[in-house]
């Protein structure tokens, strides 16, 4: 029994998925499998049932990876130590991210750190809030920056609030709502709505303010929803500093009234001794931040 084959387990046991695993970890599949094969030989027990759907982790495997996380987790610790000692900042960085908001630009600050630390692996997810949160929860991120206050989170996490973002009102320009110059949350109400998908922090905003809204479409990527909005299919809520850059003829841009204003958040998992690159990337990201400030 070796690390290795503790991690392939442990990376196959999250995904539910040999193919899902081996493309996180970047191995071939088959290697993958050979190396969790083994690891069943060696033991004498079956660790992982295949199905034809999904895989399975036995109760065995259950206590293997018990024991097995913690094992891995303290090779890491000691990897991460000597690199504090020396000084060093290198490693794997998994980072889950959200589209732009105001000053806070995810993937600028990801590419300059990436520059200042070519010795880091840097993975970044995208995807809808929820998911992101339970991928943190879970040891599958190190880091993620979402629309979510800190304590609406799991017991689990902590991190910063690191600004608020106000939300606009975003039409297409022959809208009727483009003659205002700031638009009332009542006007809003019969209005066809433009909607991320469940999970995301600007859906449950939209759903907090409209529980009855209609929803006409939805989607998660930012620019599918500016061209369904810019061609009249609806309007939707984004953060003002998103959609601040639109020209006149593509998009309108109103303020709420009454504002409304959400939060933009760095999180990590509590109790935890972040490795050398996630201090790095946070301490990064607060600067950034009080530089823009």
């Amino acid at each position: 029994m070796d690390l290795r084959q503790l991690r392939y387990l442990d990376a196959v046991a999250r995904a539910r998925s040999f193919t899902a695993a081996a493309l996180d970890l970047h191995v071939a599949q088959s290697a993958l499998s050979q190396q969790v094969a083994k690891l069943e030989r060696e033991l004498g027990v079956e660790l992982l049932r295949r199905t034809t759907r999904r895989v399975e982790v036995t109760e065995a495997g259950e206590l293997v990876l018990a024991r097995g996380r913690r094992a891995l987790a303290e090779a890491e610790a000691i990897r991460a130590d000597l690199d504090a000692l020396h000084g060093l900042v290198r490693g794997r960085l998994r980072i889950g991210g959200v589209p732009p908001v105001s000053g806070l630009h995810p993937a600028s600050l990801i590419a300059e750190f990436g520059r200042a630390h070519p010795g880091v692996e840097i993975t970044i997810r995208e995807d809808v809030a929820a998911l992101l949160l339970d991928e943190l929860e879970a040891a599958r991120l190190d880091l993620v920056l979402a629309l979510v206050a800190p304590d609406d989170t799991s017991p689990a996490l902590t991190g910063v609030r690191l600004l608020d973002e106000e939300l606009a009102v975003v039409a297409a320009p022959g809208h009727a709502l483009a003659s205002r110059k700031r638009v009332p949350h009542a006007a809003l109400a019969d209005e066809p709505l433009v909607a991320y998908g469940h999970g995301s922090a600007l859906r449950h905003e939209l759903d907090r303010l409209f529980p009855d809204g209609r929803v006409v479409a939805e989607a998660n990527e930012l620019a599918t929803l500016r061209e369904l909005v810019a061609l009249g299919l609806g309007v939707t809520l984004m953060p003002a500093a998103v959609v601040a850059s639109a020209r006149d003829e593509e998009l309108t841009v109103r303020p709420l009234h009454p504002r409304v204003r959400v939060p933009v958040s760095m999180l990590w998992r509590a109790n935890e001794t972040p490795t050398p690159a996630a201090r790095a990337f946070r301490e990064h990201v607060l600067a950034e931040v009080t530089k823009s400030s």
